[in-house]
């Protein structure tokens, strides 16, 4: 048997600071739990990666991280900071979100919703560590989980124990720096009353900045130099969720790395990133247009070299018409050099993915099943550009 040792055997001062997330509803079905899983994983992604005072992360529980960093606490100003920082990332992924998401399940949809709240508290802590497992030990670590079920009337705000605010320099110069009135209050646990000061975070959404459109798109005169087609034996709906999935694309597409390179969401959405040949550029996806039987879509190289657009047809047999136009910026000389040494080997791939997707998505189709990967479309007009 392999025993356990303490890392920090005598109680030491330290910062507990937990960010944690709350807004969503209810899901039940499995496209939704995915996708709020994929979005909840990117929000903690950018807490951590918005770190400005040496924290340390001890545990992911759910929604929430706890971080921690023993020593002394950081002043008023280095916490208020590192809040406002933590604040104002997660609110600029979730407008960025909003704006160029494309799924309308109910995670996506509702994903704008989701608020933050802080916990920061101060006092002495030691740390079990069981193998290669560390975590955190001590009343004060149940005291600081015990306050993020508090009675306070809002959704965002960070509350500060007394324990915080009397060992942090300049917090009796608070109401000069804070972004808001701070209002205290406490509270009975059964480890004892706790007191403790907050402000609400509001204020702080009317400062964030606007979400500039981006043109991903293949600039000034375009030329398209291959056009390519095929029917599908499957339904717009289930083609559309295959070609969308980018980690299946090796599947599908001849030469495609096993792995997905340089992709920056885990969701389909506008502005998405990823790399399928290491070797290759990074492709942006973009400029989806949704109507009641088709879709359109764009991929073009980050340095707008080429893009495809694609366009999935129904077929009031069920099928589903896919075409896909490779087009260049205007330039003979390129035109000339794809024709005469690329233009055959990029068609005769095309056609071999034709019968790879078709083969997949009909097998699908024909046992009543889906795809791993699902997109919830909204099949009327719905333009989205940038």
């Amino acid at each position: 048997m392999k025993y356990s040792t303490n890392e920090h055997a005598e109680p030491k001062p330290a910062l507990i600071f937990i960010p944690d997330i709350s807004g969503f509803t209810r899901f039940v079905a499995e496209t939704e739990i995915m996708h709020s899983k994929h979005i909840i994983e990117e929000l903690l992604e950018i807490i951590i990666d918005a770190n400005q005072i040496n924290l340390e992360v001890s545990e992911i529980e759910g929604d929430a991280i706890l971080f921690y960093r023993f020593g002394a606490a950081p002043t008023t100003n280095e916490m208020l900071n590192q809040v406002r920082e933590m604040f104002s990332k997660f609110h600029l992924h979730l407008k960025q979100y909003e704006t160029r998401r494309i799924c309308n399940c109910g995670a996506c949809r509702t994903a704008h919703s989701l608020a933050i709240k802080f916990i920061v508290h101060y006092g002495s802590i030691t740390m079990n560590s069981i193998r290669q497992y560390k975590k955190l030990f001590g009343k004060e670590v149940i005291v600081a989980h015990r306050l993020l079920k508090n009675d306070i009337d809002q959704n965002e705000y960070v509350l500060c124990t007394e324990n915080f605010t009397n060992h942090s320099k300049f917090w009796d110069t608070i109401e000069q720096t804070a972004w808001s009135p701070i209002e205290y209050a406490q509270e009975e646990y059964d480890s004892g009353k706790v007191r403790f000061a907050y402000l609400s975070l509001d204020p702080l959404l009317n400062q964030l900045p606007d979400i500039d459109k981006v043109n991903y798109g293949l600039q000034g005169k375009k030329s398209i130099v291959l056009e390519t087609e095929t029917i599908i034996d499957a339904p717009l709906q289930a083609v559309f969720d295959v070609v969308a999935d980018l980690s299946w694309r090796s599947k599908w597409i001849p030469g495609m790395s096993p792995e997905v390179l340089d992709n920056n969401s885990l969701l389909i959405q506008e502005g998405q990133t990823h790399r399928c040949v290491a070797d290759k550029p990074v492709i942006i996806s973009h400029d989806y247009h949704i109507f009641h039987d088709h879709v359109q879509y764009s991929e073009t190289t980050a340095e707008k070299s080429f893009g495809v657009t694609y366009t999935f047809q129904q077929l009031s047999n069920g099928g589903t018409h896919v075409k896909a136009a490779v087009m260049l910026p205007k330039n003979p000389l390129k035109e000339l050099i794809f024709k005469l040494f690329v233009k055959r080997n990029l068609n005769k791939g095309f056609n071999q993915a034709w019968v790879n997707l078709n083969q997949y998505c009909s097998g699908l189709a024909s046992r009543g099943e889906n795809h791993s990967y699902s997109v919830q479309l909204q099949f009327e007009e719905m333009t989205i550009n940038a």
